[in-house]
């Protein structure tokens, strides 16, 4: 849990919400494929509109965009966060190359949002993610 007023909360916040107002909104982006990591499938993405809010949100940030890569050079939709291990991890690794470069549509995103992602434990793990909201 997140501790009402904390201050790295209270940055990211401010500098989301200052990125933002900079910023030319809704944006549309072409999904493009899929990719993998240690802990998620998701669909690459690339902006079709002129799209500079991630170098403002980068310049926002200020010493809290360490984790800001500028340019960007990937966008992605999580679609599947994993709880626990993976039962046959190289037919995933196989599936999702074979889609690598796959056109799936696009998809428009009105406003960013900061959200956190929560594990949930139980007889269906999953993740859930949950907008953070200044207390």
């Amino acid at each position: 849990m997140i501790p009402p007023g904390d201050p790295t909360l209270t940055r990211y916040q401010s500098a989301l919400h200052r990125a933002t107002k900079a910023s030319t909104w809704p944006v549309r982006f072409q999904v493009t494929g899929l990719t993998l990591t240690p802990g998620t499938v998701m669909a690459c993405a690339k902006p079709l509109d002129p799209f500079l809010f991630s170098s403002r949100l980068t310049t926002e940030l200020g010493p809290d965009a360490w984790y800001e890569p500028e340019p960007r050079d990937i966008w992605y939709l999580n679609l599947l966060h994993f709880t626990t291990d993976i039962a046959k991890p190289d037919e995933l690794i196989d599936w999702v190359a074979a889609r690598r470069h796959l056109a799936v549509g696009t998809t428009t995103i009105a406003v960013p949002e900061l959200v956190r992602a929560d594990h949930h434990a139980g007889p269906r793990p999953h993740m859930r993610l949950t907008p953070v909201r200044a207390l």
